[in-house]
């Protein structure tokens, strides 16, 4: 068994076709195949189903697949520590960040990290979880923050933080008065599109509890979305990372949701590559700016109501 053999395993079981996985690693179909065919040969056990249209693995193909992708993990970990040093941090990371982790929490360590780690270069973009999810798949980031958790076996899925969600209004008309949001009089909401995650759970949110909405205007833009309930009596439901800045300078008004609501955020990053040395020690930078934008929300407000 060679590495060329696992990695063709590997690419039929996430494509689900044997033709796709051959254009994915540039071979000929029948390539792919008598790999196939020699590996089952040499481990004694059927590893894929044929299907009419494309292949999935038996039993025994899943569990050889999920031991491939460490496999395939541990030689890219090795190649990374070889090219930059085991105890040298340098080299490109290209990292996917959600709008509210670029805005909120991008701007607390971003300098710190790239004054401490000379020699690595960072690109950043930003997105919602869709595209950062495609983008983490296709090699196009190392790693993505995502606010809504893709199920899809070829990620590594952590948990990294859930923050209370609230109701954002003009410092100017004050934060909406209190008692449940849902006994208040109707409100002029801004949502984001419906293709953004949060967007789904606050549909969910405003369904299941009752919200009484008055109007709703949509705009695919956070920094839009702030914008907008800055300058006017419409109000908007945003995680406390988005707006501790414009709250903390007095721009904007918040309370608490009631009954209360959280939004999660997790880190995705492929199964079958290695985090490098400069991209463990930036998600490290970023689990602190997380607790450390817990801990400025907890000294603003610390009556747990936050009104």
């Amino acid at each position: 068994m060679e590495l060329r053999h696992i990695s063709a395993f590997v690419a039929v079981c996430e494509e689900g076709s044997i033709n796709r996985a051959a254009q994915r690693l540039n071979l000929s179909q029948p390539s792919v195949s008598a790999i196939i065919r020699d590996l089952e040969t040499e481990l004694g056990s059927e590893l894929l189903v044929r299907l009419a249209r494309g292949t999935r693995p038996t039993t025994a193909g899943e569990t050889f697949y999920r031991h491939c992708q460490r496999v395939l993990a541990e030689v890219d970990g090795a190649r990374k520590a070889v090219v930059s040093g085991v105890d040298h941090v340098a080299g490109p990371i290209n990292v996917g960040l959600a709008p509210t982790a670029a805005k909120g929490l991008m701007p607390r360590f971003l300098a710190g990290y790239l004054d401490d780690y000379p020699d690595v270069t960072v690109r950043i973009a930003e997105a919602f979880s869709g595209p950062l999810t495609e983008w983490t798949l296709s090699g196009k980031v190392d790693f993505a923050v995502v606010a809504v958790p893709p199920v899809d076996r070829r990620l590594i899925i952590r948990r990294l933080a859930a923050e209370p969600l609230v109701l954002v209004s003009s410092a100017r008309h004050g934060a909406p008065a209190a008692g449940s949001i849902v006994d208040g009089p109707p409100l002029k909401l801004v949502l984001p599109a419906p293709d953004n995650g949060l967007r789904v759970m606050l549909d969910r949110y405003i369904h299941s509890v009752g919200l009484p909405v008055a109007r709703a205007v949509e705009i695919d833009s956070l920094h839009g979305m702030l914008e907008v309930v800055r300058r006017s009596d419409w109000v908007t439901l945003l995680s406390v990372t988005s707006v501790i800045n414009e709250v903390s300078r007095g721009e904007l008004a918040v309370r608490r949701t009631d009954p209360p609501l959280e939004l999660e955020f997790y880190l995705i990053h492929p199964a079958r590559r290695t985090l490098s040395a400069a991209a463990v020690r930036f998600i490290e930078r970023l689990d602190e700016a997380f607790t450390q934008s817990h801990r400025d929300w907890m000294r603003m407000f610390p009556d747990p109501g936050g009104e």
